[in-house]
C-alpha cells in the first residue's frame, strides 16, 4: 500500500522545465561545472582486503547450506520413535536461562 502525500508540503514546488531555466538563467550548470564535454570522467575501483574476502568467501559457503539438516532430524525420529531420546531437564534449564538473558 503506497502513501502519497502529494500537496502537503507548504513550500512551492519546482518542475523540471524551471530548474533548467534558472540554471540557464545563472549561466552554469552542475553539469558543466562538474565535468566538460571533452574531458573523460575517472572509474572508480574497488579494493577488498583479504579479510573482507574471506568474510565474503564464508558468507557463500553458508548461504548454500540448507537451512535444516535433514539428517539430524531423522536421527532424532528415529530416536523418539525407538524411546531413546532423553531430555536432560538441567540442560533444557541452562539453555532456556541463558537465551533469556539475550532479551
Amino acid at each position: 500500500m503506497a502513501i502519497h502525500l502529494t500537496g502537503l508540503s507548504t513550500q512551492n514546488s519546482v518542475g523540471k522545465n524551471e530548474r533548467t531555466s534558472k540554471e540557464g538563467a545563472s549561466g552554469t550548470s552542475v553539469e558543466s561545472n562538474n565535468v566538460r564535454s571533452n574531458e573523460k570522467m575517472a572509474e572508480d575501483t574497488v579494493r577488498l582486503s583479504g579479510a573482507a574476502q574471506t568474510l565474503q568467501s564464508q558468507e557463500a559457503k553458508i548461504n548454500s547450506l540448507p537451512d535444516v539438516d535433514m539428517e539430524k532430524v531423522e536421527q532424532i525420529k528415529r530416536a523418539i520413535a525407538a524411546g531413546e531420546y532423553r531430555i536432560d531437564s538441567q540442560k533444557l534449564a541452562n539453555n532456556m536461562a541463558s537465551m533469556d538473558s539475550l532479551f
